[in-house]
């Protein structure tokens, strides 16, 4: 594999000196509407709070055919985010810049390996991954990632594996990285099996020197049995493990091993669903509400995930996804959320994605 990297990046130099390359550009833009209510529950879990932005993602680079089997790209874009309503001057939506390589390559008919570093766009993953470890918000907002990410697929199976390098130290910024792995593999029509994993390192800074690991592993397995109904677009039964390892130098001596099972229901029609998410088990953010060094608490900065895996949690969603285009889809969610103890609030979607 290393030397197959090496000899790809060699061929993309020759080449670009050689005037054999040509002019590409991508787009993509993401709309998210995300209105939260949970005043009811006193805002146990999440704010009650209304994210309405755009994300656009304009990118041009030069690409390079080594053979009919590989393509080489070198590509440089920025994210434009522009928050509804905040009222920000037209400079202030200019968020990041990306600039990446990314190679492409055709092992044979049916598998076929990808790799992109640099700084490159997160919606490159192709993994499914649980919101234990990203939530929608973070997803959308953190839209670039900076490291190295790895594809490799089958006809049965998919797998990534990457890094994003999230801090370096500083005096006010803590080294931070996040290493994320997922993966699906399918037996049958009706059987798959799969998994999403993170290991989190949260450093230290000049002011800050508790070192603090969270690592989350998730194998799942799903049981798709739409065909034997011959009527629904899918109805589906996932269940999967979620064990973690979370460890603080400074507040404790031993580790913190959280554990719980997470099961989602899917029942969908005319492209209308039903999905209930159901989480039983350890606290997974032990540390979510301890006094960070730097002020504040460790909160989201340390857990990227949705702030509702503390116990048993239970989110009900009605899902409408129309067929707009192969490129382009549009999703409209009504979201309610429960816990232990009753009803915590409720949410409503709109996201619209589409690149050309």
């Amino acid at each position: 594999m290393k030397r197959f990297l090496f000899t790809s990046l060699l061929f993309a130099v020759a080449a670009f000196q050689c005037g054999a390359q040509k002019f590409v550009h991508d787009e993509y833009l993401d709309f998210y509407f995300d209105n939260r209510e949970f005043d009811v529950s006193g805002e146990k879990y999440m704010e009650s709070e209304t994210y309405h932005s755009v994300l656009l993602m304009p990118e041009v680079g030069l690409s390079f055919k080594q053979n009919k089997r590989t393509e080489h790209r070198i590509m440089a874009g920025v994210a434009v985010l522009r928050d509804m309503g905040s009222g920000e001057k037209i400079g202030d939506a200019f968020k990041e810049l990306s600039v990446y390589y990314r190679v492409k390559h055709r092992i044979s008919k049916t598998r076929s390996f990808e790799a992109a570093a640099g700084v490159f766009p997160r919606h490159l993953l192709g993994g499914k991954y649980t919101r234990a470890i990203w939530s929608d918000a973070h997803g959308f907002y953190d839209s670039n990632m900076e490291g190295v990410l790895l594809k490799y697929s089958t006809r049965k199976l998919y797998a990534e594996m990457g890094c994003d390098w999230m801090g370096k130290y500083g005096a006010a910024t803590r080294e931070r990285f996040q290493i994320f792995s997922a993966g699906r593999y399918k037996f049958y029509n009706y059987l798959s099996a799969g998994w999403s994993a993170s290991f989190y390192h949260y450093a230290t800074s000049a002011v800050a020197h508790n070192v603090i690991d969270n690592h989350l592993f998730n194998p799942w397995v799903k049981g798709d049995f739409a065909g034997f109904t011959g009527y629904l677009q899918e109805l589906s039964l996932q269940a999967g493990l979620l064990a973690g390892y979370q460890r603080s130098r400074e507040i404790d001596d031993d580790p913190v091993l959280p554990v719980g099972a997470e099961i989602i229901m899917r029942a969908k029609k005319w492209n209308l669903c039903l999905q209930n998410s159901l989480y039983a088990g350890a606290d997974l953010y032990h540390y979510y509400d301890y006094p960070a060094p730097e002020g504040g608490i460790y909160s989201s900065a340390l857990y990227p995930g949705e702030n509702s895996y503390r116990g048993l949690y239970d989110r009900v969603e009605l899902i409408w996804g129309p067929r707009i285009s192969k490129k382009t889809s549009l999703q409209l969610t009504a979201a309610f959320h429960f816990d232990g103890s009753g009803y915590l609030g409720c949410q409503q979607v709109v996201r619209l994605r589409t690149s050309f």
